[in-house]
């Protein structure tokens, strides 16, 4: 999903504002909870927010603005650009992109688990910025099939520390995944109501070392029909926390929960990071990010691009690996894939939308930069979108490839 070492630069020189015009917006309005400047303030950031530091309890005190207005400083209007009519058909004709949260560090890993009853459900964001993973009430639409405000509560604190979780996904059982930068694991909530009451309960490991050696720092995790966990392993860690040595080469790989069986799908990448499997899990898209090297650095002779590869007939192996994208400004990051088999993926200036045969159909211009999006939602057609600060979401024409999963607790 997201580089863990652009989470404590705000993007470095790649955070940039954009002023778009485009199709109306309804929008959900409320009153802002005040916010002292001096309490924002308090509020540590990056590797003062690790265990250990003496101040890091205080990460835990960031405000979060549920309903915000939209911000003054972007347009009133969501800026789509379509390029081809299938995307029109996507967003339809009065799109409406709702904020639904801001106050965070940079939002992540947004992760949907459907109620095993009725329209609601939760939606699991992470925050790198302060080590934290954060939890929103998601009450589903009105009777008009409309965002509203009565359609989600105000995100809480759900764990801190998270080992500076990044990406997360859900597996066939409803258990939360999530990949941990500096946990340097893939770990497994498999009760999502034990960190309701507390952040302070960690997660057990999943999966923390290959051939004996602790991995680099997992960036972005899928599971496969069959139950299996496909993850990255990039060494981002290594280059935003020094004492985090690199221990193996960036590979993808694939984990066997059934077996414990740990094994390398993919190692020809220089920074791999987000993925997801195509219609029929007959394709795998993985990025490969290497044009950040480290804090504030960007290179565009490195990759920034989406390769597309096929899945072996028995599911556990990939091959003849292809260029779908090369995608600009900045690079991609986060990817999720609807129905219909087009990739949705977080860049530098909002979503970019790139059908089958890997043409861009569309963007989502956002404000500020976007890493990661999710389907969800009781009928999976609510994309939502962490954009640096701020939580969106916007219901679409379409579902997402991936099935909504029930959560494991009823």
């Amino acid at each position: 999903m997201r580089s863990g070492l652009r989470a404590y630069c705000l993007g470095g020189l790649l955070q940039l504002g954009f002023a778009h015009s485009g199709l109306p917006v309804v929008l959900a309005v409320a009153a802002l909870e005040p916010i002292s400047p001096a309490r924002a303030l308090e509020v540590p950031t990056g590797p003062a927010c690790l265990p250990g530091s003496a101040v890091a309890p205080r990460c835990r005190d960031l405000v979060i603005t549920n309903q915000p207005p939209y911000p003054e400083s972007q347009t009133p209007q969501l800026p789509v650009q379509s390029f081809d009519p299938s995307f029109t058909e996507i967003v339809g004709r009065t799109p409406a992109l709702i904020p639904l949260a801001t106050g965070f560090g940079f939002s992540e890993g947004p992760a949907y688990l459907q109620d095993r009853q009725g329209a609601g459900g939760l939606l699991f964001i992470t925050d790198q910025i302060h080590n934290s993973i954060y939890v929103m009430r998601w009450n589903g639409l009105d009777a008009r099939g409309a965002i509203t405000p009565a359609s989600w509560e105000k995100p809480s604190l759900y764990r801190n520390p998270s080992g500076v979780a990044d990406g997360q996904t859900v597996d066939l059982q409803g258990h939360l995944l999530t990949a941990e930068t500096t946990g340097r694991r893939v770990s497994i909530t498999r009760d999502q109501q034990t960190n309701l009451p507390s952040p302070e309960t960690q997660a057990p490991t999943l999966v923390d070392r290959y051939q004996g050696k602790r991995l680099n720092s997992p960036n972005d995790l899928v599971v496969k029909s069959d139950g299996t966990v496909w993850f990255s392993d990039p060494s981002y860690g290594s280059l935003q926390f020094p004492p985090q040595p690199a221990e193996l080469p960036n590979h993808v790989y694939r984990y066997a929960p059934a077996t414990a069986q740990l094994s390398v799908v993919e190692s020809s990448l220089m920074m791999p990071n987000g993925l997801a499997f195509g219609p029929g899990e007959k394709k795998l898209y993985i990025i490969d990010s290497g044009a950040i090297q480290g804090p504030r650095t960007y290179f565009p002779y490195l990759p920034h691009r989406i390769y597309v590869y096929d899945v072996a007939t028995d599911g556990r192996t990939i091959s003849n690996k292809r260029l779908f994208a090369d995608v600009s400004p900045g690079f991609p990051d986060g990817m999720r894939l609807d129905e219909k088999g087009n990739v949705y993926v977080g860049v530098l200036d909002g979503i970019q939308v790139f059908n089958p045969q890997g043409k861009l159909i569309g963007k989502f211009l956002m404000a500020k930069e976007t890493a990661n999006l999710s389907f969800g939602g009781k009928d999976n057609n609510i994309l939502f979108i962490g954009s640096t600060d701020t939580l969106w979401a916007i219901k679409l024409n379409t579902r997402g490839l991936v099935p909504v999963r029930l959560r494991a607790d009823p």
